[in-house]
Formats: structure tokens, sequence, C-alpha cells
């Protein structure tokens, strides 16, 4: 009887210890991602901005992989005003003077401008555009896109382009002029290579 129970004692820490060898070890939080090491950031060359020294940016402007906003960035100072750009949502007014802007007029494709400056469809349908003056003095944070992840089925790939962040859009800028999106339809070349060999 006592060698039975001295049996089962063993059996059953041999599988205890088996056991405890299956186990996965204890999963170690990964390291907090650096959204800027894959994103050089070269200094804006514009006649009216002075790039600032490095300081702190404001919280959510610099984002990690897939989430939008900016993979880098720097601060400036606005020495002369000059013209900015942004294509806003019309449903709802408060896009008009949001923080995401352009140093360019937004020109060609929707898409290709969507891919440039990393704007999903669910954000914005685009169909509104704003040219304002960006008062002198003003203080911006400009750098390329990060990549945003819009769907499970889609993400818009870090970005070259610059964008420009402005925290109160309303107060540092002026004399704006509104305009609305229109139709505007041109044949698709591989459409026209399609109907040609139909024929």
């Amino acid at each position: 009887m006592i060698k039975l129970i001295k049996a089962h004692c063993v059996i059953t820490a041999f599988l205890a210890a088996l056991a405890g060898c299956s186990q996965t070890a204890p999963s170690v939080p990964p390291a907090q991602v650096n959204a800027t090491s894959s994103c050089p950031l070269t200094v804006v060359e514009h006649p009216d901005l002075e790039a600032l020294p490095a300081q702190s940016l404001p919280e959510d402007v610099v984002a990690a992989s897939g989430q939008g906003g900016l993979c880098n960035a720097r601060s400036y100072k606005v020495t002369r005003d000059f013209t900015i750009w942004r294509a806003w949502n019309s449903t709802y007014e408060g896009s008009k003077f949001g923080k995401w802007w352009s140093l360019e007029k937004p020109t060609g494709l929707v898409a290709q401008y969507r891919t440039q400056l990393n704007i999903c469809p669910k954000y914005s349908p685009l169909d509104m555009l704003v040219r304002c003056t960006l008062k002198a003095g003003s203080q911006v944070v400009i750098g390329p896109g990060q990549s945003a992840q819009c769907s499970d089925y889609f993400t818009y790939p870090q970005s070259d382009t610059n964008q420009l962040y402005l925290a109160n859009a309303k107060q540092v800028t002026m004399n704006c002029t509104t305009f609305y999106g229109e139709f505007s339809w041109r044949e698709a070349p591989s459409q026209a290579s399609t109907t040609d060999k139909q024929k």
C-alpha cells in the first residue's frame, strides 16, 4: 500500500512538472515603437518658414504605424503670411478649420491625393476646399504622413508628402475662401484600351 502511494506521488509530481514545462512563458510587452525610426526628417525649405530648435510636439501628432498623423515632425515659425489649403467635409462644419492642412493646392486624382496625405474615405469625402492665409508669427508642425489603416482591406502607406498641423487653425488663419467640388470625369487609359480591343 505504501509503495502504491509513493508511486502515485511520483507520477503526480512528474505530470505536474511536465505540465509546467509545456506552458508558454509569460508574454513580455513589446518595446515601445519609435514612430520616427523609419521616417527620416528633412528641414522644409520654404521662404516663409523658419525651423525651430528641437522641442516637444503636441500629443498624437507623431503616431505609430497604421494610425495616421505624422511619422516624424518638426516645429516651424511663420515669418511671413502665405497661403495654405485644406480639403474638408461639408457634412460637418467643424471640419473646415480642422488640424491638417497642405502647403500645396490639391490637384489631380482624388485617390492620389488621399494616398499622398493618408486620408481614409471614412475620414472625409473631400467634397469642399478652403484656401486661407496663414498669419506671420504663428507656430506650426510639419512632417511626412504616417501610414493609415483605413479598414481590414487596405492601408495607405507611409508618405513622403509633408502635411501641416495647426492646433488652432481658426485663430491663425485669415482671408479664407471656400470652394466646392464638382464631378469631373476623364476616361481611364485601361478602359480606353479595352474599348479599342472590343472594336
